[in-house]
């Protein structure tokens, strides 16, 4: 064989060598997501009354603590919390109170009361998400009409109503804003004519 085939002989192996190569390098790869760009993740912030640390998971976490998808969230007697959850709404829990907390990206938020009373509040009716607060025998949750949904478990496991009177300084979610300042969160809140606001020393809002 002349040494010209031999040459154009091992450059066909080794072009088919790199050939199969990158055949199984594409094949190795995971395949792309869904959609393009995938969803990021919502995040959800705590705020507590007087800043007073609750305890998520077991852990000590006050105002500007940031509650994951999942998180149990317990309130000790007299300190009320409530989750802020950006575009998709708030929830509110009153002292004594023992939730668990479930949330996608898309706003969708389940709110299991264990002990106690929580509120979910719709930030806008305009937007898809569900607010859903629920026991192991009842539940309750937002629609097109309705931009809250909550209440209190009872002895046989129903949700009660809500009161009307309680949570952060007394005040219902109604109108609630939550805004970041330079080094603090102000937190204004709009109930029966009264407008209160409270400081936080903290910042991540």
């Amino acid at each position: 064989m002349k040494p010209r085939q031999q040459k154009a002989l091992k450059f066909l192996a080794l072009l088919t060598a790199f050939s199969f190569a990158q055949i199984y390098v594409s094949a190795a790869l995971p395949p792309p997501a869904p959609g393009g760009v995938p969803q990021q993740q919502l995040t959800a912030r705590l705020i507590t009354k007087n800043n007073q640390p609750i305890s998520v998971n077991g852990n000590s976490v006050g105002t500007g603590g940031t509650i994951l998808t999942g998180a149990t969230i317990e309130t000790p007697d007299q300190v009320s919390a409530v989750i802020d959850l950006g575009s998709a709404g708030t929830v509110e829990v009153t002292p004594g109170s023992q939730i668990k907390i479930d949330f996608d990206a898309n706003g969708n938020v389940q709110v299991k009361v264990i002990r106690g009373c929580a509120m979910t509040q719709k930030k806008s009716n305009i937007l898809d998400n569900v607010m859903k607060v629920y026991t192991d025998t009842d539940s309750i949750q937002t629609d097109k009409n309705k931009d809250n949904a909550g209440g209190c478990i009872l002895p046989n496991g129903a949700l009660g109503s809500f009161p009307a009177a309680g949570g952060i300084s007394g005040l219902t979610l109604t109108g609630i804003i939550v805004g970041g300042t330079v080094g603090g969160i102000t937190i204004a809140a709009l109930t029966r004519g009264e407008t209160v606001s409270q400081s936080a020393n903290q910042t991540g809002f």
